[in-house]
This record gives structure tokens, C-alpha cells and sequence, in this order.
């Protein structure tokens, strides 16, 4: 696993903020007027298990903050134009949800506008039925959207330099991780902040501070620019323990601290002032 900074588009130019946008074609059938989309879930269809898969899906961007505009389109098979088609959200194994409803163009393209109302690495797909019967349903391949918290995050360090955190890891002015109130330790947590996203796992419990979610170390708010309490996205993610790394200043020697192992695994290998590598 890869830990790098890496550029992520929290804002989508170009989309009218609250509509569902239709080819020209499939507005037409309601007299050519659309209702804002709401962000509650939606009647959708009685089986969650289409019969077949059909036609195409993008999603753009691919990462963003929870209730900012994700763009969907695609097309279902052209026996399901001008039918009723349902777009269904899920996260990891869970149960699909439809949040959205709109009617396809005739010839089985569509465009929608959802407003990312719940976070995490989600699926999306859109069902669509010829008939009103669970048994025609069909549905577009998936696609993916990563959605993320906006969260309050502060750091810390100093005076606790040395001394060993809820997660057993010794904390040096070097190591890259955070705390959280509840997430397991190792758990590996992406963070977005002025453009930049960032991978670091949970070594310790905290913040105590009300309305603050995360404490960064001092080196993991040194590598994203982080100087004082300051709000950013958070994306907690699946897999295996991540382990701590060490984040050195541009010029600096970098060297790994005696000490900076603990239960989730011997300190990754580090680059200075760059991109680090977490060890297996």
C-alpha cells in the first residue's frame, strides 16, 4: 500500500447546483421541467438483485465532500428509454438504496446530478425496468465515488515527545499518524486538505477538545501544510492495519527514530519531505 500526495477536485465547475439535468429528450416528457433531487432516499425498485447488466455509468469527480454535486451518466439498455430508471447508492456489502428517480432519453442516455449525501467509499449504479416488474430489472455496471467528512482537526506533540500512545506506538516529533476517538488503531484514514490528499493511520485516542474529530501528530500537520485548528476531509478506509511512518522537513537527514514501532507493525520507509511508503 502507497501512501502519496496526490492533487483531488473538491468542487464540480459547470453543474447547476440542485437539479437533475436530462437530455433534452427525456425533459421533454414532463414538459421539459426537473425537480431538485432530494438528498432522503427515494421509492425505488421491489428487488435489490437486477436480472442483467447493461449499458455504461460515469462518475466525476471521483473524490469529494459529503453533499457537493457528484455527475452521473451513462445509459441503460435502449428497450429501458423513456422508462423509469433509479439511482442506488451502497457502501462496502451493504444494502442498495435508491436516492434518486428519473426517466431515461429514448434512446437510453442519462445525465444526473446527486447531491453525495452520505460518506464513504461508496458504489454506485443505476436500475432501470421496462415494465413495472421486479423480474425485467436491469442495471449499468458500477462505478465508484469516494466521499468525504468535513471534519475540524487540531495537532499535537510537544511535551508528549517519547512517551507512548493508546495504540502502543512511541510518539517522536517525526511520526506521521493521528488520533480518533474510536476508530481501531492502524486503521488507515485519507485526509484532503488544500488540495492535497494524504494516508495515515490511527496510533492514538483523543482529541478531549468539543467539536474537534481528529489530532494530527505535528509531523503528519507538517506534511499537509497544517499550522492551526483548520477544517479538512476524512475518509476512513478498509483493509489492513496501515503502519506509522516518519516525515522529515525538505533538506533534513531523514533517519527513523529509535523506538517508532508498536502494534501495528516497524516504522515504513521514508522520503524526505515527499511521498512515504508504509511498511506491509
Amino acid at each position: 500500500m502507497v501512501r502519496a500526495r496526490t492533487a483531488i477536485r473538491l468542487a464540480i465547475p459547470g453543474l447547476c447546483a440542485g437539479l437533475l439535468a436530462l437530455p433534452a429528450v427525456a425533459a421533454a416528457a414532463d414538459g421539459g421541467t426537473s425537480a431538485p433531487p432530494s438528498t432522503a432516499p427515494v421509492a425505488g425498485p421491489v428487488s435489490p438483485t437486477p436480472t442483467a447488466v447493461a449499458g455504461t455509468l460515469s462518475v466525476a469527480p471521483a473524490s469529494l465532500l459529503e453533499h457537493q454535486f457528484a455527475s452521473i451518466s451513462g445509459s441503460v439498455g435502449v428497450v429501458d428509454g423513456g422508462h423509469p430508471s433509479w439511482l442506488q447508492v451502497r457502501q462496502g456489502r451493504g444494502t442498495w438504496t435508491s436516492v434518486l428517480r428519473a426517466t431515461a432519453a429514448a434512446n437510453g442516455s442519462f445525465t444526473l446530478s446527486w447531491p453525495a449525501s452520505r460518506s464513504g467509499v461508496l458504489s454506485l449504479r443505476v436500475v432501470s425496468s421496462s415494465v413495472a416488474t421486479a423480474s425485467s430489472l436491469t442495471a449499468t455496471p458500477q462505478a465508484s465515488l469516494e466521499v468525504y467528512r468535513d471534519i475540524v482537526a487540531t495537532w499535537y506533540g510537544p511535551g508528549f515527545y517519547g512517551n507512548r500512545t493508546a495504540c502502543g506506538e512511541t510518539l517522536t516529533k517525526h511520526l506521521v499518524g493521528l488520533a480518533d476517538r474510536t476508530l481501531p488503531c492502524g486503521t488507515p484514514v485519507s485526509l484532503t486538505y488544500n488540495g492535497q490528499t494524504l494516508t495515515l493511520p490511527v496510533i492514538d485516542r483523543g482529541p478531549y477538545a468539543s467539536g474537534v474529530t481528529i489530532d494530527l501528530t505535528h509531523a503528519a500537520a507538517q506534511e499537509l501544510g497544517i499550522t492551526e485548528t483548520v477544517n479538512v476531509g476524512m475518509l476512513a478506509l478498509s483493509g489492513p492495519p496501515l503502519a506509522p511512518t516518519s516525515w522529515f522537513a525538505p533538506g533534513s537527514t531523514p533517519t527513523v527514530p529509535a523506538g517508532a514501532t508498536g502494534p501495528t507493525g516497524p516504522a515504513g520507509t521514508t522520503i524526505a519531505g515527499g511521498a512515504t511508503a508504509p511498511g506491509a
